[in-house]
């Protein structure tokens, strides 16, 4: 409806009250009191609150901070006032609720605050309700406010750093050297903890701290002495122990140092399953075994080795081994990660499973043809489709819209296995062909599924002997899928003479 005084205010040199509701302007909604109060109590919680009292209160207010104020960030790019607070929830959602939306944002704020990392964490829903009032203020924004419009040049910068700060995650711990002086045993870490350095006084069974400081020194620090890759027992120079970097291995020398064998280690298969854990989880370089520390004790002697991101290893005076892990107490058996079945990202390697059986299922069908050519516009889109789908899901790792890529990948998947069974309808492959190929596809994908899943719970050991099974399988179920068709295909009524 027109407004009935909008043509006399033109008339006289006022610009016409538009028809329709008036859609608030980003600027105005960033720069609205309680989306500046929301930006400061977000800057104030993440880089203050949250060190002084972590937890559950100031875990939250984060969020409920973060939803006031993302929303009229999204709107600076011409998003409706609207859209924005809906895009703001969905993702919301996604992103506590999904490994696969936690890790896109994870990567969305690596790319624009540096190494981060963002978990999902299906509590933090109840902070949802804060996009009503985000929307609220929204509505109540008015847009010709010059005063307005200039304090939001100011809180845009301010907004922009306060929600990428929230995900700002510190550097992987990692266990740098260690020392063995008298009764006591200390390590130093690199980097990544809340502690300075851990001590223990009962030959590496428990461990104190002693906090990091809190603020600048006010001299120089003291240079960290130089990891000691090998280490004697003092009454006895023949008898040593050694480390060597990168490996998780502690080697023994009874004759000093001419023969070695190793005595604790971690092997090769296992310790790429702690690689791939830690790329995974914190993106920073894997450190393997970096220092080895002797001490004796009433009843024997003391090892201790540290061992870069996966923490230590202790052995006891009666010579058996622990690895402990990062704690904020020191180190624990409790907190190391596991050797069998830690929680690796095998998103690739399910969806090679998952396009192996689809290449069965469309060779199979191409050979159970029998009243059609074996080439045809359908198949050839079919196959082009699945290399598509193909390349673009499995390079999801190095790409900041990874949910989507696989997403479209699958989408091409499913289209080809759509425009595959069409061509099969028309050449009138046999139902009891078909469902023998559904049974291959899915043994074939369920397989090498199971043969990654294997492969972190321990067997195989080697991540090369699991690619080795997974080709020998996904090969024998495109052979069976083929055989099946082609087998179908003689057998039906006018096809090839035996």
């Amino acid at each position: 409806m027109r407004h009935p005084y909008g043509s006399a205010l033109a008339r006289i040199g006022h610009p016409p009250i538009p028809a329709g509701p008036v859609h608030p302007p980003a600027l105005a909604w960033l720069g609205h009191p309680v989306t500046v109060v929301a930006t400061i109590v977000l800057l104030i919680n993440d880089h203050v609150l949250k060190a002084l009292w972590p937890g559950l209160v100031t875990g939250k207010l984060s969020d409920v901070a973060g939803l006031l104020v993302a929303p009229p960030l999204l709107a600076l790019v011409r998003v409706p006032a609207l859209g924005a607070t809906i895009a703001t929830g969905t993702g919301f959602v996604l992103v506590k609720t999904t490994a696969t939306g936690a890790a896109l944002a994870s990567q969305a704020w690596t790319l624009f605050a540096g190494p981060s990392r963002v978990l999902a964490d299906p509590t933090d829903l109840v902070a949802l309700p804060t996009l009503g009032l985000a929307w609220l203020v929204a509505r109540r924004c008015r847009a010709d406010h010059a005063v307005r419009r200039a304090r939001t040049l100011i809180i845009v910068p301010v907004a922009l750093i306060a929600v990428t700060a929230t995900s700002q995650v510190p550097p992987s711990p990692s266990a740098l050297s260690i020392s063995a002086d008298g009764d006591a045993i200390t390590v130093l870490p690199d980097h990544g903890l809340p502690w300075e350095k851990a001590v223990s006084r009962d030959g590496g069974r428990t461990w104190s701290v002693s906090p990091a400081p809190t603020s600048p020194p006010t001299s120089a620090p003291s240079p960290r002495p130089s990891p000691a890759t090998r280490a004697c027992l003092p009454d006895d120079p023949r008898h040593c122990y050694r480390v060597v970097p990168p490996r998780l291995v502690v080697d023994e020398s009874l004759d000093g140092g001419r023969s070695w064998h190793t005595v604790w280690g971690v092997s090769e298969g296992r310790e790429g399953v702690l690689r791939r854990h830690n790329d995974d989880n914190h993106k920073w370089p894997w450190q393997g075994s970096t220092a080895v520390a002797v001490q004796l004790v009433p009843d024997g002697h003391v090892v201790v080795a540290a061992n870069g991101n996966d923490g230590i290893a202790v052995r006891d005076a009666q010579g058996a081994w622990r690895r402990l892990g990062f704690s904020d107490e020191g180190f624990s058996a409790d907190t190391a990660i596991p050797l069998r079945s830690p929680n690796i990202d095998l998103t690739t390697e399910y969806l090679v499973g998952l396009f192996t059986g689809l290449l069965a299922l469309m060779t199979g069908l191409s050979a159970a043809r029998r009243n059609g050519p074996q080439v045809s516009a359908l198949s050839v889109t079919a196959y082009v489709l699945a290399l598509i789908g193909f390349a673009v899901s499995v390079s999801y790792r190095s790409s900041l819209v990874a949910p989507l890529l696989i997403l479209f990948g699958l989408a091409c998947a499913l289209t080809a296995v759509v425009l595959t069974v069409a061509a099969a309808v028309r050449a009138r492959v046999s139902v009891r062909a078909a469902l023998a190929l559904a049974a291959i596809v899915a043994c074939t994908s369920s397989s090498i599924c199971w043969i990654f899943s294997g492969w972190v719970s321990g067997t195989p050991d080697d991540y090369s002997t699991a690619v080795l099974s997974a080709w020998l399988a996904g090969g024998a179920g495109v052979a069976a899928s083929v055989m099946v068709g082609w087998t179908d295909a003689r057998n039906a009524p006018g096809g090839p003479a035996a």
